[in-house]
């Protein structure tokens, strides 16, 4: 179904669809082709002002880079998702590398005690949650209209109303991501189930992202592969 080499561009358009869905749940505008995804507004904290979806898009990119800052906007945040830009051509610096990761999916059954979050109240409460977690930030960043889309699932583990880990799922055509896994407290078995439970929402589709550090371990343990790397830059000041 997939070419090996063409991985990484799919995990990268999925992270694309997550950005659309939270600018237009933010009411921000931004436009897309082949080869980027660009925010026309500013984008939330934690989003990029460009990501790249095309791996042989360099000089391109380069170009549309200088017009937009030529235009007055700035563009302070890309995701080079294939690492291959000229970064120090663009006055930027690289904030941290990570990897794309695969999966192939199968999981049929959520762990018990995680819950797809429905109710505006209870997504209020993830928000904090996720905040507490390690994204600190007084703006809200998922508001309740991303409860409205039916390809963006936020799931949450805890009793009653109580959020203690999370995750959110966004579906493609042909996969789901997994991204903004957390938990409050320290535990080695989020990874796993977060990828259980985005798994289990379309058992058939393979699962996809990019993680860095201890969570990029913690894929590699729960059967992820690596399938291509990437940058996130900022700009130098």
């Amino acid at each position: 179904m997939f070419k090996t080499a063409n991985l990484a561009q799919v995990a990268a358009s999925n992270n694309a669809d997550l950005c659309a869905a939270i600018m237009r749940a933010n009411d921000l505008r931004f436009e897309r082709d082949r080869s980027s995804f660009v925010c026309v507004d500013d984008p939330p904290p934690y989003y990029p002002n460009l990501v790249t979806l095309d791996p042989d898009v360099g000089v391109e990119l380069m170009t549309l880079v200088k017009d937009i800052a030529a235009s007055g906007q700035t563009v302070s945040t890309i995701k080079d998702s294939f690492a291959n830009l000229d970064f120090s051509a663009l006055n930027m610096a690289v904030l941290f590398e990570a990897s794309w990761i695969w999966h192939d999916g199968g999981y049929r059954k959520r762990p018990d005690t995680w819950r797809r979050v429905s109710e505006t109240a209870d997504l209020s409460t993830w928000h904090r949650a996720w905040c507490a977690a390690g994204s600190p930030i007084e703006e809200v960043i998922f508001p309740p209209s991303c409860l409205d889309d039916s390809n963006l699932v936020f799931l949450a583990r805890g009793s009653g109303s109580n959020v203690e880990a999370g995750c959110i799922a966004n579906f493609s055509e042909s996969v789901t991501g997994l991204s903004n896994v957390f938990t409050v407290s320290e535990d080695n078995e989020v990874f796993a189930q977060a990828t259980q439970a985005v798994a289990a929402l379309r058992p058939e589709t393979p699962v996809v992202g990019y993680e860095s550090g201890s969570n990029l371990d913690a894929a590699r343990d729960v059967g992820f592969c690596e399938v291509g790397k990437l940058r996130v830059l900022i700009q130098r000041t």
